[in-house]
């Protein structure tokens, strides 16, 4: 899937590139804070979190996203608007990447991307997502916002293998974000389980190839709840999750929301590796340019 021969599609939001040519840009690594056991989480109704805890994991994430020259993006979880509101806030004065505006439902999800609006983070705040649910009420009201950004996702009991997801994504996700008039979009291909992964991998490949598409997936809760691993210990629980991400990457996907953040590195020196052989087979074989900014640079 390295000579794909559909023109892969390009978008940039703030600092970071999604998409095109497998190995051109960075693959994109989305970290998720605020998430369920979070310790710098102290209450989700309030929106209060422990600033220090918090600062650090963004500081080491920063760090090691830095150093092995891949892009990077925040997942902001929150039921509550005001409170998904006042973490995004922190999160986008703590860091230069855009960030997933991660609410639980519509309910949440739409209050908070007005309130960022208004305080001009529109440009940086992904609308995480829109999908099966989103209404026609609800995408008039995301249009009225002009919200720039979304995540389409691809989820449905009625899509469950690729070429499902495929037609879903072509004849009721594309026309609702155009609906909505948001300009750039990413995919996320819905993960089930851990085992249904493969459909994923699969499904990735399908879109890039038909559509050319910006498109990845989500393997964090599926690993981090596979209990069989835990019987060897944490090295090799470290050892899985990083494989599944690196699976991920070779679909090819353009984005990997990896999970915690505190298992960035775990993950993402490992991803470096497939981004940076990625690019020198852009570079090299294809004999086309890759980003000034690629593992391929540094890593070797």
């Amino acid at each position: 899937m390295l000579n794909i021969e559909t023109e892969q599609k390009e978008i940039q939001i703030a600092n970071v590139k999604f998409g095109g040519p497998p190995g051109k840009n960075p693959i994109v690594m989305i970290a998720t804070v605020f998430y369920t056991k979070h310790a710098a989480l102290l209450d989700e109704k309030t929106g209060k979190f422990d600033k220090s805890i918090l600062e650090k994991e963004l500081n080491d994430f920063t760090e090691i996203i830095e150093e092995t020259q891949l892009q990077g993006v925040i997942d902001v979880v929150g039921a509550y608007p005001d409170a998904l509101i006042k973490e995004c806030e922190f999160v986008a004065d703590n860091v230069e990447y855009p960030f997933l505006v991660d609410g639980l439902n519509d309910s949440s999800r739409i209050p908070a991307m007005k309130g960022l609006d208004e305080m001009g983070l529109s440009d940086r705040a992904i609308l995480n997502s829109i999908d099966e649910n989103t209404t026609d009420d609800n995408l008039e009201k995301l249009k009225e916002i002009g919200v720039k950004n979304a995540v389409l996702l691809t989820f449905g009991n009625k899509y469950l293998f690729p070429h499902q997801k495929l037609k879903f994504l072509k004849e009721t996700l594309i026309p609702k974000v155009q609906k909505a008039n948001i300009d750039k979009y990413i995919v996320d291909t819905a993960v089930l389980d851990l085992p249904s992964i493969s459909i994923n991998f699969e499904s990735t490949r399908l879109i890039k190839k038909e559509l050319g598409l910006p498109t990845g997936f989500a393997p964090a809760n599926a690993i981090y709840g596979w209990s069989f691993i835990k019987n060897f210990g944490e090295v090799a629980r470290c050892g899985a999750i990083a494989s599944i991400m690196t699976y991920c990457a070779t679909a090819p996907s353009d984005f990997i929301l990896f999970g915690p953040i505190k298992f960035a590195k775990c993950v993402i020196p490992a991803i470096s590796l497939i981004s940076g052989v990625n690019s020198y087979y852009q570079k090299r074989v294809k004999r086309q340019k890759v980003s000034d900014r690629s593992p391929l640079n540094i890593i070797f």
